[in-house]
């Protein structure tokens, strides 16, 4: 195919949001493409109604909104057998909250049970607050194709219009017989995602937790497992601390600094008084713990070297000469000096200083207490040698830097 390259690059761009792509024969459309949710509330119609409308001349991509508020792009392939079609979606600019679910079960007399499969599907369709960025995409995916923005049309359609109500106003719903492959798929969907995600932060990639985060937050995939809201949202995000936690450790952390930042989220998270919160907490750990492995992550040091990181980070006030060093860890003084100046790019000496000082700035932003005593707590007993390192490594006094402004 003559542009498979730009195909094949735009769909590992969708994909990487976790946005479902599918190149289909407009004439022959298999089901499931909307993750199941049709068959599982005996929407038939709604089904047909929705891939009809993406009948479209060979230059024309469209892009459809559905009653359930999902959208769905068709991009027509040029010079493909069968008149193939791309399918961008499902994926929803709409934040539906349990309480609308809840709202529509309550109005349309639909059991708990259905709303909780209904609350479960949109847990795993992809949200997207703002989508001028995926179809900037569909755009330069539609020059590839056709040459230039002249020689094709973008139009945009609901199809809520189709239907007897804009949600789930239907007679029959609670009559559908289960339909376990849709929970399957689901928890598949979620599981993946908290796997992408898990896995960015063993790395130390936020951009790449970032793509994950607006679908596996708080609000959106909480389970409701327990009456009250809140207290189910500490447990969520008590477990997901766990495996934040755990995520760090793969990405070769030490337990000495991921102890530090575990405990305090789980005193923050007891301390949590609504689900906005929990929302905005959740952002912060992945920042924390992406933060944390890509400052501290050792996967690229000797087991020696990270001994030696270890016992300085552990203890930056103690006794850190070379020789200490060395005797503690049963190693010649030689070899460990020129170990750790290949691994680490600097001397021991000036990653010693460099930890003294960055503990000396915290403490000068967050207490009042004097420099000498500073200079004590961070390992220099000569106040004027400390002010010289201080001075060296921020290019200001300890004064000058407790009173910038």
């Amino acid at each position: 195919m003559e542009h498979e390259k730009e195909l094949n690059f735009f769909i590992n761009a969708i994909n990487k949001s976790r946005i479902n792509t599918a190149i289909i024969n407009k004439t022959d459309i298999p089901k499931r493409l909307d993750m199941g949710i049709r068959d599982f509330l005996n929407l038939k119609k709604d089904y047909s109604d929705l891939f009809t409308a993406s009948g479209q001349g060979n230059n024309e991509i469209k892009k459809i909104t559905d009653p359930f508020f999902c959208n769905y792009i068709f991009i027509p392939i040029p010079e493909t057998p069968h008149s193939s079609v791309l399918i961008v979606g499902p994926y929803t600019k709409n934040f539906i909250t349990k309480e609308e679910i809840a709202n529509h079960g309550s109005k349309y007399a639909l059991s708990q049970r259905t709303q909780n499969q209904i609350q479960n599907y949109f847990s795993t369709v992809p949200y997207l607050h703002d989508d001028s960025m995926l179809m900037t995409l569909v755009i330069s995916l539609g020059e590839a194709f056709f040459g230039s923005m002249d020689n094709f049309t973008i139009t945009t359609r609901s199809i809520s219009e189709l239907s007897d109500t804009s949600f789930f106003n239907k007679p029959d719903i609670d009559n559908r017989s289960d339909d376990p492959w849709m929970m399957v798929q689901i928890l598949e969907r979620r599981y993946n995602a908290e796997n992408a995600l898990l896995d960015a932060v063993s790395q130390g990639l936020l951009y790449k937790a970032d793509t994950v985060y607006a679908n596996v937050k708080p609000s959106k995939s909480l389970e409701s497992r327990i009456a009250d809201p809140l207290r189910n949202a500490k447990n969520f995000m008590i477990i997901l601390n766990t495996l934040l936690r755990k995520a760090a450790e793969k990405g070769n952390v030490h337990p000495l600094y991921i102890d530090s930042v575990s405990s305090d989220f789980a005193r923050i998270i007891e301390e949590l008084q609504s689900l906005d919160e929990a929302d905005e907490l959740f952002y912060y750990m992945i920042k924390k713990y992406c933060r944390l492995v890509s400052t501290h992550s050792q996967k690229n040091y000797s087991l020696l070297i990270q001994k030696a990181i270890t016992r300085i980070d552990a203890d930056i006030t103690a006794e850190l000469s070379l020789t200490s060093l060395a005797e503690m860890l049963n190693v010649n003084p030689s070899y460990l000096s020129s170990l750790f100046k290949k691994e680490t790019g600097s001397t021991l000496t000036q990653y010693i200083n460099k930890g003294r000082v960055e503990k000396a700035k915290h403490l000068l932003n967050t207490t009042n207490m004097q420099i000498q005593n500073i200079a004590q707590i961070c390992g220099i007993l000569d106040v004027n040698y400390f002010t010289k390192i201080f001075k060296k490594y921020t290019g200001k006094t300890p004064n000058e830097f407790r009173n910038k402004k």
